[in-house]
């Protein structure tokens, strides 16, 4: 996470498209470009009813869907990731494409921010810490899956040398969707009184991750690298423990 920020903290990040109607359905993009390098977030928010709302990897349905275009989609891109981006596993994505990812509400909490900005106040911190998101991910794709980019495409990269990049940028800009997200209903629901998220707040809240289906055969085919990574962790404590006096300067 340290090197993934240190890594995209001087990015030139833009909301090039936020087309969202009263009740937060629509689409959005978000771009992030330096020097001649730029991706792109599309967004694609949904409506569903509560019955059709869940996190097993066997739902058809989510509020959100979201991919990682490599470059600015183009009028055609919208349409075709329209089309197939909320389907997910169903749909058929292209070498445009990097990642993929869905995710639902905390319909609790994100009624609860809705309601509170939409009169003029910020919503019970308590409570958002004891959840701690606004919306959580069923997955997150990349690599192939799905018609998505092979990564010998953009292995050689800089910016994404680092395990996960793309993975946790598309994350990263989704939890900016979802406080743009309450920000827009709210202000549809009382364009007078209502008030936007206080950043202060946003600090501390994330996103949530409702599955780890994908660390099963991880942890069962790389018993190596889980050795190694218990290994780096307890040889550090033990040499810290091992240290009797701390000299002052």
């Amino acid at each position: 996470l340290r090197s993934f920020l240190k890594e995209f903290k001087d990015w030139k990040y833009n909301r090039d498209l936020f087309d969202l109607d009263e009740n937060g359905y629509g689409k959005a993009v978000y771009s992030f470009k330096k020097n001649n390098r730029t991706y792109s977030l599309v967004c694609f928010s949904n409506k569903i009813n509560d019955e059709e709302r869940s996190d097993r990897v066997i739902a058809t349905k989510w509020d959100a869907a979201f991919v990682l275009h490599d470059g600015i989609p183009t009028k055609k891109d919208l349409e075709r990731l329209s089309y197939n981006v909320p389907k997910q596993e169903i749909g058929r994505l292209s070498y445009k494409e990097l990642t993929l990812s869905r995710a639902n509400k905390s319909v609790r909490i994100f009624d609860h921010v809705v309601e509170s900005l939409s009169n003029g106040r910020q919503p019970d911190k308590k409570k958002l810490s004891k959840v701690g998101y606004l919306y959580r991910t069923t997955a997150v794709y990349g690599s192939g899956k799905f018609g998505l980019a092979d990564r010998f495409r953009i292995k050689n990269r800089e910016e994404i040398y680092g395990p996960f990049r793309l993975e946790m940028m598309l994350v990263y800009l989704v939890r900016q969707f979802t406080f743009d997200q309450v920000n827009s209903i709210a202000k549809h629901k009382n364009p007078r009184k209502a008030v936007e998220h206080d950043n202060e707040i946003c600090r501390n809240l994330g996103i949530g991750n409702s599955t780890g289906l994908g660390m099963a055969p991880f942890v069962i085919n790389h018993p190596t690298l889980l050795n190694n990574w218990i290994l780096a962790r307890e040889t550090a404590l033990k040499k810290i423990r091992e240290i009797k006096l701390v000299k002052k300067n």
